[in-house]
């Protein structure tokens, strides 16, 4: 993965943060931002898997193990 590629995998995992935060907040707003709302786990199991990919991205970075710049 180049430099370029990781600010691109970064770039469309905040573009889905920012749509989990918008339905996130649809759901505050009636009241169905709960643990027992099957839709509100869905999109926090979602959050969950886009943070497990950021700390990939990011611990690879870390570690160099990025390729080189063609």
């Amino acid at each position: 993965m180049t430099l370029d590629e990781y600010n691109e995998a970064i770039k469309q995992i905040v573009a889905e943060q920012q749509k989990i935060a918008q339905t996130t907040a649809t759901l505050a707003m009636s009241g169905q931002a709960n643990p027992t709302n099957p839709q509100f786990a869905q999109i926090m199991s979602g959050q969950w898997a886009l943070i497990q990919q950021l700390a990939k991205l990011n611990t690879d970075l870390m570690l160099g193990i990025m390729a080189p710049r063609k």
